[in-house]
């Protein structure tokens, strides 16, 4: 399925770049997905031929963006999800992997054989989907074109996946050969590269850190209030948004324990806590699934009136049916806050605290080498150890919460991560 339009002035001049991932924007969400719509809309705007190539999502109806939907791609596809449990349980190829490999192979062929760079994110060093990883990986020893393999996560560095590392399908993840480069997200992530057995095969490894467009972030119009209305929020309130996934690594439970502890501190005044997130339902913790998990801790400290599950009203950007507003943006979320709580256990970057920064908000976040990367502590936002316990960062948070940290995090970010800036300075260059 191909659709798109493009600018026929001049399609023998312009430069034709592949994006590639499970899922796309802007129908489907998620960090990654983020990057890639700023990626796809700044080159689109440069006057690249951009083919954005994906599982399922989409509907950029962009001049010169060509979308591509190849089903295979989506691991939640029925015939995927299959040969995901037969490969990790045989630790070989089956004939039903090999079959699939080769169909997303050809798909994959037809439309990349024409172009110049292929973009590939996070399919290389993920086990959602290991046909696709190992088809792309085949096609990259083919293919005449540069392949950029951009890493935001590892999971053979997870505790789950790490007895696997060894066998087959863990086999596929970070393929490198010389037409292959590669591009993480942090400087933590790049080292965490770098320090695997034949590292020096990665070749040079590029930093290119996440961004965000400042301008979604600096809002307050009536959609904005009505927001506030929708999750009975008040001016006195103090609001604390948590822009995570509902995931164990998010370590949402500690921020529970800290909203807890900081009830008592602020006295009469209201603390609500938004989590925009969407649940991870396959998530286990403690025996059960992680969201029940996180539900019985809020029943058992009293916070139903204080925590606020919000993803089925919050998207990355405001959707309307009509002149019906029927999701608010990201942004909106920022605007109502007043600090921005991110008790991450693993990240690969951080994109909130840049997102904080761009909103004037007070951040507060654990103490882990992205986020070290991300902030000066004490000048652009605050940071907690994770063995730290609940009372002492709700006391932080007690004490500082009128603290003067905003504006510098504002200019630092202004500076370093708008997506203009970013893009400009560094994806250009390696394409």
């Amino acid at each position: 399925m191909e659709k798109g339009t493009l600018n026929k002035n001049n399609l023998k001049k312009i430069k034709k770049i592949g994006i590639i991932h499970y899922t796309a924007p802007p129908s489907e969400t998620g960090g990654v997905e983020i990057a890639i719509a700023a990626q796809t809309e700044f080159l689109s705007n440069r006057g690249y031929q951009v083919h954005l190539i994906y599982g399922t999502g989409g509907g950029f109806n962009r001049e010169n963006v060509i979308e591509h939907g190849v089903p295979l791609l989506s691991p939640k596809n029925p015939e995927i999800v299959e040969i995901q449990k037969d490969v990790l349980r045989n630790k070989s190829e089956t004939e039903e992997f090999l079959d699939v490999k080769n169909q997303i192979k050809i798909q994959l062929k037809q439309i990349l054989e024409n172009l110049d760079t292929c973009i590939v994110h996070n399919i290389p060093s993920m086990p959602f989907n290991f046909a696709a990883t190992a088809a792309i990986n085949e096609l990259t020893e083919e293919l005449d074109i540069k392949f950029i393999y951009w890493i935001h996560d590892i999971a053979i560095l997870r505790d789950e996946w790490r007895d696997k590392v060894n066998h087959f399908p863990l086999t596929c993840l970070l393929y490198r050969n010389k037409n292959i480069t590669y591009v993480t997200v942090s400087h933590f992530r790049a080292n965490q590269l770098e320090r695997l057995p034949d590292a020096h095969l990665f070749g040079k490894i590029h930093v290119i850190p996440n961004g965000v467009h400042v301008e979604d972030y600096l809002k307050m119009d009536k959609i904005t209030l009505d927001l506030m209305r929708k999750l009975d929020i008040s001016f006195t309130d103090l609001v604390i948004l948590i822009p995570v996934r509902v995931t164990p690594r998010k370590n949402i439970e500690l921020a529970l324990y800290v909203v807890d502890e900081l009830k008592r501190l602020m006295g009469d005044r209201v603390v609500k806590v938004l989590i925009t997130g969407h649940p991870d339902h396959q998530a286990i913790t403690m025996g059960m699934r992680y969201m029940e998990y996180l539900e019985n801790i809020i029943k058992r400290r009293g916070l139903e009136d204080n925590v606020i599950f919000c993803h089925d009203i919050i998207s990355h950007d405001r959707i309307k049916k009509g002149e019906r507003i029927i999701k608010w943006s990201i942004g909106d979320a920022y605007a109502i806050s007043d600090i921005v709580f991110i008790p991450s256990i693993e990240e690969g970057f951080g994109l909130p605290v840049i997102e904080a920064g761009a909103a004037r908000k007070m951040v507060y976040c654990s103490r882990i080498p992205p986020f070290q990367e991300l902030i000066r502590e004490g000048i652009d936002g605050f940071m907690f150890d994770l063995h730290e316990s609940p009372y002492n960062i709700a006391y932080r948070i007690y004490k500082e919460v009128v603290a003067d940290v905003v504006d510098s995090n504002f200019n630092n970010v202004m500076k370093r991560y708008s997506w203009e800036t970013i893009l400009s300075r560094k994806l250009l260059p390696l394409l």
